[in-house]
């Protein structure tokens, strides 16, 4: 779709597209898509262990009409008080590394190709308020039958009162990343509009409100539909984009965090 250019490469193909990143937040291109990031084999062991919660993941939920939930906490749904997203850091801290170890780590496995691509620019959790103890750095992600995210555009987070204290610390655009453990059978689709936060921002935000939204079937459209180990970067703060709703009995389940540029121009955080 010429409104989202798009760069494509495999994982082992990290070296020689050390720009993608720059070229992403200077809206050069709009989304990157990361093939081969984790093999199919290792996504198929990882989602048995999240289907039973093997390492013993604290869980969360999404609004109860969105049918999902989080290993983890997402930081926008988050008390603005922060005491029980940062008390349970260490718990989810704990049990991403007791998943990831075998297959490498996550921070090796992911954040490194994302420095990789990047320049060589750290990405890395942000410091918290709370004895420097770090925000989650990713969530992990469950969507039942009937699950979805509605349209939104992720510069909105940042007016949460749970943001208070990140965003002393960020600069910039959000842009985000979705790895794909499993595929829906049907949907579940990472889908990205042809409408720009400058433009539509304030139609979508909100959603609760009863003043009705534009009909997203308007918009040129741009689906994902990508492999079990597969990441798509995206420009989400600028670009609006959904989940659509799920079909069939297999969960759709991948891991996700939000990412900006650090004020002190030393890298990029991360965090769920």
């Amino acid at each position: 779709m010429t409104f989202l250019r798009t760069r494509a490469f495999d994982a082992s193909e990290a070296a020689s597209n050390g720009d993608a990143l720059s070229r992403l937040r200077a809206d050069d291109e709009q989304a990157v898509v990361i093939r081969n990031v984790l093999t199919a084999a290792e996504c198929a062991a990882i989602v048995a262990d999240l289907e039973r919660n093997a390492q013993d993941f604290p869980t969360t939920s999404f609004p109860t009409p969105f049918r999902s939930s989080f290993y983890g906490m997402n930081l926008n749904l988050a008390d603005p008080g922060l005491a029980g997203y940062f008390g349970m850091v260490p718990h989810f801290s704990r049990s991403l590394a007791a998943l990831m170890t075998p297959y490498g780590g996550f921070e090796a496995r992911v954040m490194a190709l994302f420095s990789a691509i990047d320049g060589g620019r750290p990405y890395r959790a942000p410091p918290g308020p709370l004895g420097g103890r770090p925000y989650m750095i990713t969530t992990l992600r469950s969507h039942r039958e009937g699950g979805y995210i509605p349209p939104h555009f992720d510069n909105e987070q940042r007016t949460r009162p749970s943001y208070e204290h990140l965003e002393t610390l960020i600069e910039g655009d959000i842009f985000s990343f979705v790895l794909t453990l499993s595929r829906a059978e049907r949907g579940g689709m990472l889908e990205v509009f042809d409408a720009k936060a400058d433009a539509w921002s304030a139609r979508f935000q909100n959603r609760d409100r009863p003043q009705p939204k534009p009909d997203v079937a308007a918009f040129a459209r741009h689906a994902f539909d990508v492999e079990a180990g597969t990441i798509v970067l995206l420009r989400s703060g600028r670009f609006l984009h959904h989940v659509s709703p799920v079909g069939g009995p297999a969960r759709r389940w991948t891991a996700c965090s939000f990412m900006a540029a650090s004020r002190d121009g030393d890298g990029v955080y991360c965090w769920g």
